[in-house]
């Protein structure tokens, strides 16, 4: 008898494949020694970005900077409330542009998004998910990740570190703000948060006074399986000035977060309920342990001594006397008696990088088998006795990102699980032998800086944490243009928009800077040769990275210059200029000119600021000079991060910066070339501003990005309103770039990607407003 499918059956194998492509098998380790292999981990990339992150935003310098940025997200909501109406009449309302995702060259893992943290499942219907989000909020599905949406925008915070759903009532849904670090650098916590609509709205349930929940960073959240106001909440708490976090622990409930009770002190991870005994809680504590409860979380006692900087804990649902302790010292220890001894069962269970990727969880029907997740991740079916990595080493043949933060067994099917990480989320229905794609229109890049095509606005390039750089043409999703880990840097080149440059990893001394000739599209890019650029210098984290038409700058504490165009074997830097840092990085470069016409390579008045992590500010009125005259021009700025600089073109003795630092002014204006400045800016939050932008069209009208969003001058700075309609509140706005034609504003964000607002002319200011020099 011949067999004939039906269309029925055709369309949903189809439907299948393209879910679930083709994908290798576990491969073997790579040897350390190969370069390209991310597989031994990047735990000096993870330091200095976290290191770029604390010194970019002063946060060693100040107490309690959570409590100052609650502050300024509550102000912001207020004010931008106010402005609303204003705004939207004027169309000037801030839209997404991508990406959502991005094309990984031809990798087999499909698209990537960003770094996803924790994930919440549906227990009766696995096509509804919650993912949390680094910095990108939260993201819900209910067609198992075909298409997702952001359901917490305004919240005010678009950290997670944690995500539960009510036993008996999953519309209930507990998110921990804050990511799961072991450092100070996140500060966006705002504590915990409740849905009672399955996460239309939520509200914080964090109690007040003595009675509130003293964490900044949640962890891991403990819902009692049949007393829905019962609650174990773990994580971290707030930074001091040394950088150290205070407080922090374990803390519980019992009337659904309206007071909270410290029950333990530590940095708490995990911690959950045994699924058949409600009275007794498993805990780890980093650098204590892991412990046990039998009063429902109320005492603890020790289980398991350890040390290690950071524990994992999992639970067998099928053997609750199952237990698993994954620590950052590489251990994967065991119980099979509740906690009563321990056995380690591997000391070789991190392939890298463990207080970053750390993560494990137990199939829910076999307490021998797990998935265990580190750099890569890997299955055992022996108890953990052995890991089998899952995908190949960093490369085209990887069938998920690396960097991983989520592993889940379904409850429901035998073969199925989740894997997420820093380059989002992938589902496998047949026990790894190939994964779904799930990140769709997943908008979660955290960009460190955006560039636009000066000639079209629609053209946009971004370099991104730990998903490289990558290019919009004009479409959601982007295309990774070259992979190099972090991207940094971006620029087209004004007068030849062929030219395009971007900028990784310095490495051994030496900058990073790739350049395409062919308009930035991928796999056009080259690394450029460093002559002329002596070794051990001290290039940032974030290269600095400038272009006036057909120049390009680098800088360390100098400040290097070369011609675009040059031939790539021969491609020469310049030094130009004498330790501008002041002893420390140079942060940002700003050079300016005015083309003539019709030769756009030709400048007037070409000169450049820089400003250094030292809070240095240098000035040059003829940066196109064999060699240029250099002066500080730091006057009475008062320290602190200068973190970008905007000159005035058509006068460029009006200039300004941005600080990133709290307290004091967060803008300092100047209209006399530096000599002297003024940080009488009112209307910016309290908060580090990162970027800085003029209306090339109206020099009176002046842009501000900052930690919680993008504000407005229309009088050179002097007052600011908000200007965040259509953004996230909260959201982390890291660069701005600005075009006269299209009238466009571009704003590249750490969590949420890239967003444009179609710019309309300013209203009339008074003349009082305008300065005189």
């Amino acid at each position: 008898m011949r067999l004939v499918a039906s269309t029925r059956t055709i369309a949903a194998a189809l439907a299948l494949a393209i879910l679930f492509p083709a994908a290798s098998h576990a491969q073997k380790r790579k040897p350390r020694s190969n370069p390209g292999d991310k597989t031994w981990g990047e735990e000096e990339q993870i330091r200095e970005r976290e290191e770029w992150f604390r010194r970019s935003r002063s946060l060693d310098t100040v107490k309690r900077p959570d409590l100052l940025r609650a502050a300024a997200v509550q102000d912001l909501a207020v004010r931008q409330a106010a402005r609303a109406s204003e705004l939207a009449a004027l169309g000037q309302d801030w839209q997404p542009i991508g990406p959502m995702s991005m094309t990984m060259l031809n990798w087999s893992m499909g698209p990537v998004a960003g770094r996803a943290v924790a994930l919440a499942v549906h227990p009766s219907d696995e096509n509804i998910l919650y993912l949390g989000t680094a910095s990108g909020g939260l993201w819900k599905t209910i067609d198992g990740g075909f298409n997702w949406t952001s359901i917490f925008d305004q919240v005010g915070t678009l950290s997670v570190g944690a995500v539960a759903l009510q036993p008996g009532n999953p519309s209930v849904v507990w998110v921990g703000t804050g990511e799961r670090q072991t450092s100070c650098t996140t500060y966006f916590g705002l504590g915990l948060f409740r849905s009672t609509d399955a996460g239309a709205t939520f509200q914080g349930r964090n109690g007040s006074g003595a009675a509130a929940l003293a964490l900044s960073y949640v962890n891991s959240i403990a819902v009692h399986p049949t007393n829905p106001d019962t609650l174990v909440v773990a994580g971290e708490a707030f930074c001091a000035t040394d950088g150290t976090r205070q407080g922090g622990g374990v803390f519980k409930t019992t009337d659904g977060g309206a007071t909270w009770v410290r029950v333990k002190s530590g940095t708490g991870s995990d911690v959950f309920y045994d699924p058949t005994d409600p009275t007794v809680m498993y805990l780890a504590v980093s650098g204590q342990g892991v412990f046990k409860s039998t009063d429902g979380g109320d005492t603890w006692t020790s289980s398991l001594s350890n040390g290690a900087t950071r524990i994992r804990l999992a639970i067998a649902p099928s053997d609750p006397q199952s237990l698993y302790a994954l620590t950052s010292s590489s251990q994967l220890i065991r119980t099979t008696n509740g906690g009563a001894s321990w056995t380690q069962v591997n000391g070789a269970a991190c392939e890298g990088q463990c207080t970053y990727d750390l993560v494990l969880d137990v199939d829910p029907a076999d307490a021998s088998s797990l998935l265990v997740g580190t750099v890569r991740f890997s299955t055992s079916s022996n108890g953990g006795v052995t890991l089998n990595p899952v995908t190949q080493g960093w490369g085209p043949g990887q069938a998920v990102h690396q960097d991983t933060h989520i592993v889940r067994f379904s409850r429901l099917l035998p073969n199925r699980y989740w894997v997420g990480g820093d380059g989002g989320l992938w589902r496998t229905d047949n026990g790894g032998f190939n994964f779904g794609n799930l990140n769709s229109n997943l908008n979660l890049t955290q960009f460190y800086d955006v560039a636009i095509d000066p000639d079209d606005p629609g053209k946009v390039w971004g370099g991104a944490q730990d998903n490289s750089s990558s290019r919009r043409d004009g479409n959601q999703m982007w295309d990774v243009t070259v992979v190099t880990g972090d991207g940094f840097m971006n620029l087209v080149d004004p007068a030849t928009p062929s030219l395009v440059f971007q900028t990784s990893y310095p490495a051994s001394g030496t900058p990073s800077v790739y350049r395409s000739l062919s308009g930035g599209i991928p796999n056009t890019f080259s690394r450029l040769p460093t002559f002329g650029i002596g070794t051990g210098e001290t290039f940032p984290w974030v290269t600095p990275l400038a272009i006036l038409p057909g120049k390009a700058f680098v800088a360390s504490r100098f400040v290097y210059r070369a011609d675009t165009a040059q031939p790539h074997s021969s491609f020469t830097w310049t030094k130009i200029s004498p330790d501008v840092g002041a002893g420390a990085a140079l942060v940002v470069i700003s050079p300016y000119g005015t083309p003539t016409r019709p030769n756009p390579r030709v400048l007037t008045l070409p000169g450049a600021y820089t400003g250094s992590s030292s809070g240095r500010i240098w000035r040059t009125t003829d940066v196109l000079a064999a060699s240029p005259a250099w002066r500080d021009v730091t006057a009475n700025y008062p320290g602190g991060y200068v973190s970008d600089v905007a000159v005035n073109t058509d006068d460029p003795e009006n200039v300004y910066v941005t600080r990133g630092a709290f307290n004091l002014s967060r803008l300092y204006r100047s209209f006399n070339g530096g000599q002297t400045w003024d940080g009488s800016a009112t209307g910016l939050p309290n908060v580090p501003a990162n970027a800085v932008a003029i209306d090339p069209t109206d020099a009176r009208r002046v842009f501000v990005g900052t930690d919680v969003g993008v504000y407005e001058s229309v009088d050179y700075g002097a007052t600011f309103q908000p200007f965040s309609l259509g953004l996230p509140l909260g959201a982390v706005v890291t660069d701005l770039e600005i075009d006269d034609a299209p009238y466009v504003l571009i704003a590249g964000t750490y969590g949420r990607g890239a967003w444009r607002v179609d710019l309309v002319p300013a209203p009339s200011a008074p003349l009082s407003s305008i300065p005189i020099h």
